[in-house]
């Protein structure tokens, strides 16, 4: 038998209570994406990461590579997405290449 207590939406405090967890991960998620972006590494990473999703290119073939192509860029967008809301500021430094790289 499952211990797990069950869930009552109709119960505030149970309500309030997940979402607070939620809000807990979700910082916490956020916060560890600052963190990899405060190293060089990270930067890169990221910079190759969301080329390699080409999340502002075209991707359409003419054929079924297209939907290939357009589940590496849903995924690329997710974590872009997830950059512009915990590092803002760094949006330019990872999308713009430089000469000497």
């Amino acid at each position: 038998m499952d211990n797990k207590k069950e869930y009552n939406a109709g119960d505030e405090k149970q309500v309030k209570d997940l979402e607070k967890k939620a809000k807990n991960e979700r910082d916490q998620e956020l916060e560890d994406l600052r963190e990899i972006l405060n190293l060089k590494a990270g930067v890169r990473f990221f910079k190759r990461f969301l080329e390699d999703g080409q999340i502002f290119c075209s991707t359409f073939t003419g054929n079924s590579h297209t939907y290939f192509n357009e589940g590496k860029r849903a995924f690329a967008l997710k974590y872009f997405s997830d950059i512009c809301e915990a590092s803002p500021k760094q949006i330019a430094e990872i999308m713009i290449k430089k000469e000497d790289e």
